[in-house]
């Protein structure tokens, strides 16, 4: 069986927006008056993977059962954008640790 990400066309790591964007273009390529199985398939492709929170659901539950809640959430949190700290800030937390 063919998972959702390959009937999309696009990865975990991907945005929302991202995914949106190909689904709307796979449904105007393929529109259920015309193609129904098709279309059937994209949608309920997307509505597995349409957030975070559907993809971590699917690849924790679905296609990634012998992964663990801890290895989900660190392949989440790598992806987040990290903090960003001033040449001060840093420097103030050098000096702190040194004393």
């Amino acid at each position: 069986m063919t998972g959702p990400y390959d009937i999309l066309g696009v990865k975990f790591e991907d945005t929302d927006e991202i995914i949106r964007s190909r689904y709307l273009e796979l449904v105007r390529q393929f529109p259920p008056e015309h193609h129904a199985e098709k279309f059937n398939a994209i949608r309920a492709a997307y509505d597995m993977v349409k957030t975070l929170q559907n993809r971590i659901d699917h690849r924790l539950f679905s296609e990634g059962r012998t992964d663990t809640v801890d290895d989900v959430m660190k392949e989440v949190f790598s992806r987040l954008p990290r903090q960003r700290y001033s040449l001060a800030k840093l420097a103030e937390a050098h000096q702190k640790a040194n004393q």
